[in-house]
């Protein structure tokens, strides 16, 4: 007589030898599947953007005593170009295509490209601020529509949540920084 964990233990091994050509996806997985790649190709694009808007503003910000904002905003670009990475790896491992062409990704990002002129700091810093608080929005938005449906891939973007959350709290403190900075219009005085 066969036991109810040998039992177990069976019908797990057939449903994982059901679609082999599926990867990790696995019947388990109660996901949506064409939304959740078309979510994490959002995600990207905005990650993509983000990213370039990060180092467009590093490069302006010129002034030697704030370098240490232009030296975190290029980290910042850096850390965006690796989730952009680890959202195309999951793209690909649902089994989809991730949408990296130049054309269509201001579109599809959630966050809006916008660059300043050079010694901008306060400008920079806050539209920095505004880009990194929508990707915390729309993070958050999607770890609540994900929910247990597809763990993995609900634990990556709250990665990429906990991982933005610090950057908004960073820039947060820049920004208030960045406003007493600001040079004083002699005419206005």
């Amino acid at each position: 007589m066969t036991s109810r964990p040998e039992l177990r233990r069976r019908e797990v091994r057939d449903r994982a030898l059901f679609d082999l050509d599926d990867g990790p996806v696995t019947p388990s997985n109660r996901a949506e599947l064409p939304a959740v790649a078309r979510l994490l190709n959002v995600l990207l694009a905005s990650m993509v953007v983000s990213s370039l808007q990060y180092e467009q503003h590093a490069l302006l910000v010129r002034a030697p005593s704030h370098r240490p904002v232009a030296e975190l905003l290029h980290a910042w670009a850096d850390r965006d170009r690796g989730s952009a990475r680890l959202l195309a790896v999951r793209v690909r491992q649902l089994g989809f295509t991730a949408e990296y062409d130049p054309q269509h990704l201001a579109a599809r990002s959630r966050v809006s490209f916008r660059s300043f002129g050079d010694g901008d700091l306060a400008g920079v810093v806050a539209q920095d601020l505004l880009g990194t608080r929508i990707l915390v929005q729309t993070l958050q938005e999607a770890v609540r529509w994900v929910a247990d449906d597809d763990p993995t891939t609900r634990r990556l973007l709250e990665r990429l949540l906990e991982d933005k959350e610090d950057q908004a709290e960073e820039l947060s403190a820049q920004c208030a920084v960045a406003t007493t900075a600001r040079p004083v219009d002699p005419l206005s005085t």
